[in-house]
This record gives C-alpha cells, sequence and structure tokens, in this order.
C-alpha cells in the first residue's frame, strides 16, 4: 500500500491487454489426472469408511441404553446422524490440509497430523458443551479417540494399497529429470528406483548430449517449456551439479507455470546443516516447490479477512472517500478516479482503481515516478504522503482481484519487459497482488535508482512473503501499514 505509482498509461484509452507471453497450463489426459489424484481418493475412501464405521460402532453401542428417545432409535435418525458426521469430519480433515500427497512423507508425520485435526474435531463440541452446561461427555473423549485410531489405521491402509499398485505400474507418474551433466549423473548415482514406486523417469532434459547414461537425452535446457507442453510430465527433478541462482529459478518458473510438480536436489551444504526442510524421493533428499501456500483453512481465512475489511472501511470512510473525490475534482481538471490494467494472479490482467494524484495529459509514459515529481497535483501530494491514492483498491480486493496483503501489482507492458531481463519474476504471481505488501513495509528510499536493481530487490521481498504467508504475517504487514500511513512517510 505504501508504494507509489512507477509507471503511468494514459485513462483516456483503455483496452484489455491479453497476455499472451504467459501459457495457461493445458489440460492433462484423464489418465494423468486420475493418477495425480489418486493420493487424495484413497485418503477421502479410507476417511468415509473410518467415520462410517466408528459412528456406526459408537452409535449401536449406545442404543443400549434406555433413557434415549424412541425416535433416535429410528432409521432416519441414523442415517442422518451419519451424513452429518462424515460432512462434518471429511469438511474439518479438508481444511486441515489432510488432502494431498502424503506418500512422499513419512506414515508418521501423516499420522500426527491426523490425530491433531481429530483433536481439534473433537474439543469443538467438548467446549460447546462446557459452555452450554457444564458438563463434560466421557463417551465423546472416547468417540474422538476411536476417529483418530480408525482413521490413522485405515490411512495406512490406503497407502499399503496405493504403493502396491505403482509397484505394479498400475499408477505412475511420469518424471524428467532437468540438470547438468554432474548433477544428473549424480542423482541416478545416489538414486533408489524403488524407493518412491510409480515414478518413472522418461529423460533428462540437458546441454550436455553426451550424459553417458540410460536415460534418455529429451532436449536441451532452452527447449525447457516446448518438451514440458509437449510430454506433460507430471514431476520435473532440478538436478544441477554447478548453476548460478537465477538459471535454477528460470527453469523452475517455467515449470511450475504448467502446472508441474517440481523437486529440486538441494545443495549438499544446506542438507547437512539442516537449513532447509527435504522429503525423500528415489532415496535422495529433494526440496519441494509446492503450489499450496496455505492450508484450505487459512486460504478462507484470508479471502474472508479481505472482504470484511475492505467493506468496513469503504462503508464506515465513505463520508472521507467522498471528500477527497471532491477535492480532486475542485483541485485539477480531469476523472478522479485512476485506472489502469495491472497483472493479477495467474497472470491475468484486471483493471485496478486508485484516487488519482497526478495531472490529467501530463507525461504518462513507462518512467519511474521521481520524489516530488511535478506532475503531482497539490490534493495528491497528501493522497500519496498518506497512502489514502490507495483505497479504491478495496474494491478490487471485493471482486477478488486482490488481496489486502501480496506483492504490488505492476503494469502488463511493464511486466513483459521485466520477464525478458528477470525470467522468475512471473513466480510472485501464483498469489493475489497486495494492497500493501512486504516489500512496500520494509522498502528505503532511493535503494535501487535503475530498473532492474529495483525489480531484483523487489523480488526478494516477495518471495519471501509467498514463502512464509500465514495469517499472522499478513496481520503484521497490515499493522506496519497503518504506522506507515500514520507518519506520512509515502513518496510524493
Amino acid at each position: 500500500m505504501p508504494a507509489a505509482e512507477h509507471f503511468h498509461q494514459p485513462t483516456t484509452t483503455l483496452i484489455e491487454p491479453v497476455l499472451g507471453r504467459f501459457d495457461q497450463p493445458r489440460e492433462r489426459p484423464l489418465r494423468l489426472r486420475l493418477a495425480k489424484a489418486s493420493p487424495v481418493l484413497f485418503q477421502l475412501g479410507a476417511d468415509v469408511v473410518a467415520v462410517v464405521s466408528t459412528m456406526a460402532v459408537f452409535y449401536l453401542l449406545r442404543l443400549r441404553e434406555s433413557t434415549f428417545h424412541p425416535a433416535i432409535r429410528t432409521p432416519e435418525f441414523f442415517w442422518s446422524v451419519l451424513g452429518a458426521a462424515v460432512v462434518y469430519w471429511i469438511g474439518l480433515f479438508w481444511l486441515a490440509g489432510l488432502y494431498r500427497n502424503w506418500l512422499v512423507r513419512s506414515p508418521f508425520d501423516e499420522a500426527f497430523a491426523v490425530l491433531k485435526a481429530v483433536a481439534v474435531g473433537g474439543a469443538i463440541p467438548m467446549v460447546a458443551m462446557l459452555l452450554d452446561s457444564g458438563w463434560l461427555s466421557s463417551k465423546l473423549i472416547a468417540y474422538t479417540a476411536l476417529v483418530g485410531v480408525t482413521v490413522v489405521a485405515l490411512r495406512y491402509g490406503a497407502r499399503r494399497i496405493q504403493l502396491r499398485l505403482r509397484a505394479e505400474g498400475i499408477i505412475t507418474f511420469p518424471s524428467v529429470l532437468v540438470g547438468d551433466a554432474e548433477g544428473i549423473a549424480d542423482f541416478l548415482a545416489h538414486s533408489n528406483r524403488h524407493a518412491a514406486y510409480g515414478y518413472a523417469i522418461i529423460g533428462a532434459i540437458c546441454d550436455d548430449h553426451a550424459l553417458g547414461s540410460e536415460v534418455p537425452i529429451l532436449g536441451s535446457l532452452e527447449e525447457l517449456s516446448s518438451i514440458l507442453a509437449r510430454l506433460e510430465p507430471s514431476v520435473c527433478i532440478v538436478a544441477f551439479g554447478r548453476a548460478d541462482h537465477d538459471r535454477i529459478l528460470a527453469l523452475v518458473n517455467a515449470a511450475t507455470e504448467r502446472g508441474t510438480q517440481v523437486m529440486i536436489v538441494p545443495d549438499l551444504y544446506h542438507v547437512v546443516m539442516g537449513t532447509v526442510r527435504a522429503l525423500s524421493l528415489y532415496g535422495v533428499p529433494l526440496i519441494e516447490v509446492s503450489p499450496r501456500l496455505l492450508k484450505p483453512w487459512q486460504a478462507l481465512l484470508k479471502r474472508a479477512m479481505d472482504i470484511a475489511v475492505s467493506a468496513v472501511v469503504l462503508l464506515v470512510g465513505l463520508p472521507l472517500w467522498l471528500l477527497i473525490a471532491l477535492a480532486i475534482k475542485l483541485d485539477s481538471p480531469g476523472p478522479v478516479l485512476y485506472t489502469q490494467y495491472r497483472v493479477g494472479r495467474g497472470n491475468r490482467p484486471f483493471k485496478l482503481y486508485k484516487f488519482r494524484s497526478m495531472t490529467q495529459g501530463g507525461q504518462w509514459g513507462a518512467t519511474w515516478t521521481q520524489f516530488n515529481d511535478p506532475r503531482v497535483t497539490r490534493v495528491g501530494y497528501y493522497l500519496r504522503r498518506t497512502h489514502l491514492d490507495e483505497v479504491p483498491q478495496l474494491w478490487n480486493v471485493l471482486k477478488g482481484d486482490m488481496s489486502l496483503v501480496g506483492p504490488r501489482p505492476e503494469q502488463v507492458e511493464v511486466v513483459e519487459n521485466i520477464v525478458r531481463s528477470v525470467p522468475y519474476y512471473n513466480r510472485r504471481h501464483v498469489v493475489r497482488p497486495g494492497v500493501t505488501g512486504w516489500w512496500q513495509v520494509q522498502r528505503q528510499r532511493g535503494l535501487h535508482p535503475e530498473l532492474v536493481q529495483e525489480i531484483r530487490s523487489r523480488l526478494h521481498y516477495d518471495f519471501y512473503y509467498i514463502e512464509n504467508m500465514s495469517l499472522r504475517l499478513d496481520i503484521e504487514i497490515m499493522v506496519r501499514t497503518v504506522v506507515v500511513m500514520l507518519s506520512g512517510r509515502g513518496i510524493a
């Protein structure tokens, strides 16, 4: 939110752009989509069986008590209770993020995650009962424990069945290796082909065509995007012996843009020092580049917070926003709102709204805004210093184009130019852009006056936010934003 407008376009002619450079992932074949969804399907099936069987046994045992009302013994009541239990527990497990590929992690990790979710699910009705009547049911505690044990046991059984199907080739995930000769050879030398059933290496993408291994060369690194588009592998394993970080980031970005799961062989130093959280695939420690940045319940809560805060600020502050609009109109000719297309989540353009803070008909080219820019109007000066010119973006938040917190959205043309110099720039578009963000509350004036330097500096903060997304961090950024606004430290 504190960031100023760096680039400007005329508002008189606004044509919605088309991002032809950013290809969207094509729909995968049905067999591959089913294979990719198989972990979730097995987990879901095991959970439904566990919840239904547990509730049925618990219900039948409780019927022995003569104190029940006759209506409770009817089949209609039984099926309604059974349906409610399935909806409750499956919904809770989904919100807890339990439906993903746990096969690449230890079964103990999955069991602990399940037990934590079950503990929360059992605590909710227990707390409600305590608040309502001050009574704690020992039978409810026993039921919760039974649910936890049954779900863990059946999930482990589903895990064993799925591994068996993968070992027999019924469920397969085509995988490609990406890297240099040294990294790929080292990976193959240390990998155990039977450690992760179902992951079948179909070839390597490498500039060194004399790799000297049994894995066929599919093409060069420059052909990565076209090869992935043609073969549509499920997993892309990045293994370099020597490579600069910029190149690795560019390759990872190209793969993730196509919806391919990416795993990176970490540097041995970082593995030994424990500075990365690695999982084991093929018997080799790998870092997973996960497209799921928040658990479902966190994503829902973040969106709910976006809607609630935006609606309250727009409605409660309506008299002030009308006064600002009037001041803008009286101060200089031109529209009250400044509109421009920016790049949002998934590289999709959207129309962004701001209070106009510059003169109409000035030099609106793709240039950086200067300190004390002569194009800034008198009213615009104060709007920019307090960042009130950003308030109309809350309408973008309500529409779902933006979030309260996220990377700063940039112009379509600017993004296309940046991607040519910084190919991994598009990684920041995996989340909704924000009215405010980590970069906006951390930046200092005049650190990187040149475009590329400024962009690289901004990406450092954007990637930090993306990889550490949490509701706690969002709240911290919003509090810092209010402090920046009240201090008037914006760029005018």
